[in-house]
C-alpha cells in the first residue's frame, strides 16, 4: 500500500484505521483538532484573529503532514483547500494563504468536504446553488418514467421519490438549522415534480397541494426530523460513550416525526394555492400520510386537486374553453365540487357513492372518509374514474368536433398564440 484506502478485502477498512490511527495519536497543541473520514483528513485550527489561526494551522497541518508520509504515504498539497470560518464582519484579509511544505495554499471562499460545499458563515449557498440543478435534473430524468396513465405501480413511484429525497437531504443535520428561504425554495422546486409524478397529477397542481395528496412532508421539514435525531443520538453518545439503543432511536424518530406532521399541518392554515385540496386535507393530514390503503389515480388525483377535466380548470388555468359553464347540465360553472357533488348527469354514480360514505359530499368529509376507510377510498375512486372518464370523452368529441370554437380544438402543438386574444385577461 503506497497511497490511498485498500481496495477489496473486507479487512481493508480495519487495516486502515490501525495504520492511520497513528497519524492521529500526535501531540497536537490546544486550539487545533484533525478529523478524518477514510481518506479524507480535516485539520481545524482555532484562534482570536485570523493571523493567529493561520500561525496554528501552518504548524499544524505541516505536523499532520509529516506523520501521514512518515506512514509511507503521499499527501497531494496541490488539492489541499483551506477555508475561514468567521462572523459576519470578520472575514479573511485579502489574499489569505497558509503555507504547507513550501507550497501555498489560498484561503478561499467555499471548501468542498465529503460531499457538501461549506462556506466562511456556514449558509451553504453555494451547497444549495449547486446541488438545485442536479435535483431537478434527477427529477425530471425519473419524472419522464412516471407517466399520468399506467406506468409504474405507487411503490415505484415512492421509491423514485426517496431517490431525489436521498440526494436533497445528504448532510442535512449539518445545514437544517442554517436553512434559508431562498434554499427552502430551491428544495421544493424537485420535490414538487416528483409529488406530481407520484399523485400521478396535471403539471399545474401547486406544490402544497402536490406534496400534500403524496403525503411527503416539504423536504426542510424532514432536514429537521434528520437533524434533531442526529443531536440526540450526539448527546446520548457524549454523555455515556456509546451508541444508544436501536428502540430509543426508533422512539425518537418517531417522536420527531409526530412533531413535523404537526408542524407541516399549522403551514398547510396558510396556503399560498389549492386552497380547496388544501383545506380538505390539512385537518388529516397525519391519518392520510399514514394511512396503508388506497393509491391515487389520475382521475381521483383530478378530482381532489381540481385540476382537470372541469370547466372552470379549462377555462381559467388550460385556456381551452371559452366559458366556465358544464356542458353536462345548466350550471354556469363546472368545477371538481361541482362534479362530485351537484351535477345532475351523476346523479346514479353520485347514489352508489353516498351509500358508502355518506350524503356529506364536501371535499373536507369526502377526504376524511377516504383516510378512515378503505371502503370509502374505494367508492370515492370508482366514482371519479367512471364520472371522469365519461368528461373526458365528451372533452375529447368537442375537440375533434370542426364546428366547436376554435380555441376548444385539439391541439398539434404548442399553444396557438392567434387564440389567446379571445381570452379574458
Amino acid at each position: 500500500m503506497s497511497c490511498g484506502v485498500p481496495q477489496g478485502s473486507v479487512l481493508g477498512p480495519l487495516l486502515w484505521n490501525i495504520g492511520y490511527d497513528w497519524a492521529l495519536r500526535a501531540d497536537f497543541p490546544p486550539g487545533l483538532g484533525v478529523i478524518c473520514y477514510a481518506d479524507d483528513t480535516l485539520v481545524t485550527a482555532r484562534g482570536a484573529n485570523f493571523q493567529e489561526a493561520a500561525r496554528l494551522a501552518t504548524g499544524g497541518v505541516s505536523l499532520v503532514v509529516g506523520r501521514i508520509e512518515a506512514l509511507g504515504l503521499r499527501v497531494a498539497l496541490d488539492k489541499t483547500e483551506a477555508l475561514l470560518f468567521h462572523g459576519p464582519r470578520r472575514g479573511p484579509p485579502p489574499g489569505a494563504s497558509i503555507v504547507v511544505n513550501s507550497v501555498l495554499v489560498p484561503v478561499r471562499a467555499q471548501m468542498k468536504y465529503l460531499g457538501l460545499i461549506l462556506d466562511g458563515r456556514w449558509l451553504f449557498d453555494e451547497h444549495f446553488r449547486q446541488l438545485a440543478p442536479k435535483l431537478v435534473g434527477a427529477a425530471s430524468a425519473l419524472g419522464r418514467l412516471l407517466p399520468n396513465m399506467g406506468g409504474p405501480s405507487v411503490a415505484t413511484r415512492r421509491l423514485y421519490t426517496g431517490v431525489v429525497r436521498s440526494m436533497a437531504l445528504y448532510g442535512a443535520p449539518v445545514w437544517a438549522a442554517a436553512l434559508t428561504a431562498q434554499n427552502r425554495v430551491r428544495l421544493w422546486r424537485p420535490q414538487r415534480v416528483m409529488a406530481v409524478r407520484a399523485i400521478r397529477g396535471y403539471r399545474t397542481v401547486s406544490t402544497e397541494v402536490a406534496c400534500a395528496l403524496a403525503g411527503t412532508p416539504p423536504w426542510d421539514l424532514e432536514a429537521e426530523v434528520l437533524a434533531e435525531v442526529y443531536r440526540r443520538v450526539a448527546d446520548f453518545r457524549a454523555e455515556g460513550g456509546f451508541r444508544p439503543p436501536p428502540e430509543d432511536v426508533r422512539e425518537w424518530r418517531e417522536a420527531a416525526r409526530r412533531a413535523t406532521m404537526a408542524r407541516w399541518s399549522f403551514r398547510l392554515e396558510t396556503p399560498r394555492a389549492g386552497f380547496a385540496a388544501v383545506e380538505a386535507l390539512q385537518p388529516v393530514i397525519a391519518e392520510w400520510a399514514g394511512r396503508q390503503h388506497g393509491t391515487l389515480s389520475f382521475r381521483l388525483t383530478q378530482v381532489l386537486s381540481g385540476h382537470g377535466c372541469f370547466g372552470k380548470y379549462l377555462h381559467t388555468v388550460a385556456r381551452r374553453e371559452l366559458s366556465p359553464a358544464c356542458h353536462h347540465c345548466d350550471c354556469s360553472e363546472d368545477s371538481a365540487q361541482h362534479t362530485l357533488a351537484v351535477c345532475p348527469a351523476w346523479a346514479a354514480q353520485r347514489r352508489a357513492l353516498t351509500a358508502v360514505i355518506g350524503v356529506d359530499l364536501s371535499l373536507p368529509a369526502v377526504v376524511r372518509s377516504m383516510a378512515g376507510s378503505d371502503s370509502c377510498f374505494t367508492a370515492v375512486a370508482t366514482f371519479c374514474e367512471v364520472v371522469i372518464s365519461r368528461k373526458e370523452a365528451a372533452e375529447r368529441a368537442r375537440e375533434d368536433d370542426l364546428h366547436s370554437d376554435p380555441i376548444r380544438r385539439r391541439r398539434t402543438g404548442r399553444r396557438r398564440p392567434a387564440y389567446h386574444s379571445l381570452m379574458p385577461p
